[in-house]
């Protein structure tokens, strides 16, 4: 007969996470916070029992913490209870988060979730009416893994069909720690079927067809970075290759948006924009709560109102109490002013006035992006001297953009007057 089964593919739970950064003044956004990681983790056991599929794999990070929380640990206990009354068993690696050397209050999970040792890739056989998938696996025994576990996988020749379940980082990436790195070849080299994924927070496929590789990305989204869709894989295995679709798991939907308020000529006018924007997040979050930022971009007249002290603080006041109205929410975590003076460029760059010398020198500076770098380096002394080599150098042309736009503002105010 034909092999084949269905799975969950889950990773980066994260039970118990704080969300720092983020302005929860309002009880419903702080709440909502707090539970988030635990309501994803149920949709994920949701999804297992309304799609009926064979197991779930986990690919590490269940925890948040190594030292992991009482309170998290009986969440987890409880969430596999669900899974092993249904009979679903449950194949869970460790990761940088929850490496095997953590401390653990002890609490039971059921037999039908097997741990994979963080000592040697081990290989278990899930089997039903016939049909039978090896599932491989080795977790994280201390945070910082930094040995190539992915290169020990080896697939037995016997495997009908075949799973490798792994936290790493595949092909180095910058933004995230360089934990069990590897490479795309030494996935298909091991010659697993499907390679579940772990550590990278935003879902993606790395490439399918005799091997197919996913990251499941968090299930919750843990900060306002993290937008778009969070979720796990359900995925069909065959002879044939793998197939998967993405079911969403998150209880609150992160999002960032840019307003362009050129067109704008008061502070009506910015509420409104903004009002407008709230409500297409409100939309696009897919009947789910919802926090956004705001950038307000664009040369625009209302620049020098948006400046002044508190105007900003309570605009955004004013759109909070609407869109907290609204069911499902949307929390306006921040709305931040990137807009510029209302300044033709064009026709000042050909006057002979002061602000013409002014707007044609930051244009030399850009054009010469050697000398837009000294300059900028010039001015970064002494703030590097204080805040230390961590300090990120901003780009030089943002730098010169900015700095010509507040002269020119100050300028063509003082003329008005």
């Amino acid at each position: 007969m034909g092999q084949s089964v269905r799975f969950i593919h889950a990773a980066d739970l994260h039970l118990d996470a704080p969300f720092k950064g983020v302005d929860a003044t309002d009880e419903r956004v702080r709440h909502t916070l707090i539970e988030a990681t635990y309501r994803a983790l149920d949709e994920v056991v949701n999804a297992c029992i309304e799609r009926q599929v064979d197991f779930l794999v986990i690919a590490g990070d269940a925890y948040n913490s190594r030292d992991k929380s009482v309170r998290a640990q009986f969440a987890f206990q409880r969430a596999m209870q669900r899974l092993a009354e249904a009979d679903i068993p449950v194949y869970l690696v460790w990761g940088n988060h929850d490496p095997a050397d953590g401390w653990s209050a002890g609490i039971s999970l059921p037999e039908s979730v097997h741990i994979f040792s963080a000592r040697q890739v081990e290989r278990v056989v899930f089997e039903r009416e016939g049909v039978t998938c090896a599932i491989y696996g080795r977790s994280f025994r201390k945070a910082a893994e930094t040995e190539n576990l992915a290169s020990a996988f080896v697939r037995d020749p016997a495997d009908r069909l075949a799973i490798g379940v792994l936290h790493a980082n595949v092909g180095g990436r910058l933004d995230y720690d360089d934990y069990a790195p590897c490479s795309a070849d030494d996935l298909k080299t091991a010659r697993m079927d499907y390679w579940a994924l772990g550590h990278i927070h935003k879902p993606e496929q790395l490439f399918s067809g005799a091997v197919t590789a996913a990251y499941a990305g968090c299930t919750q989204g843990l900060d306002p970075t993290q937008t778009g869709p969070r979720g796990c894989w359900e995925v069909t295995l065959d002879e044939s290759g793998a197939r998967a679709t993405f079911v969403t798991t998150a209880a609150v939907v992160w999002d960032a948006r840019v307003v362009d308020v050129s067109d704008a000529t008061g502070v009506e006018d910015v509420h409104a924009l903004l009002a407008d924007a709230y409500g297409a997040v409100s939309r696009d979050a897919g009947g789910f709560p919802a926090i956004v930022r705001f950038d307000l971009v664009g040369r625009t007249e209302v620049h020098g109102e948006l400046m002044r002290p508190g105007v900003l603080r309570d605009i955004t006041d004013e759109l909070r109490a609407d869109a907290m109205g609204d069911e499902p929410w949307v929390w306006i975590d921040r709305v931040r002013d990137r807009t510029r003076p209302a300044i033709d460029l064009a026709v000042l760059r050909s006057s002979e006035e002061f602000a013409g010398d002014l707007v044609r020198m930051a244009d030399g500076l850009i054009e010469d992006p050697d000398a837009a770098v000294a300059l900028v380096a010039e001015i970064m002394v002494p703030l590097l001297e204080k805040a230390g080599s961590d300090l990120i150098s901003p780009d030089p042309q943002s730098v010169i953009d900015l700095a010509r736009d507040l002269a020119l503002d100050r300028l063509l105010a003082e003329e008005d007057r």
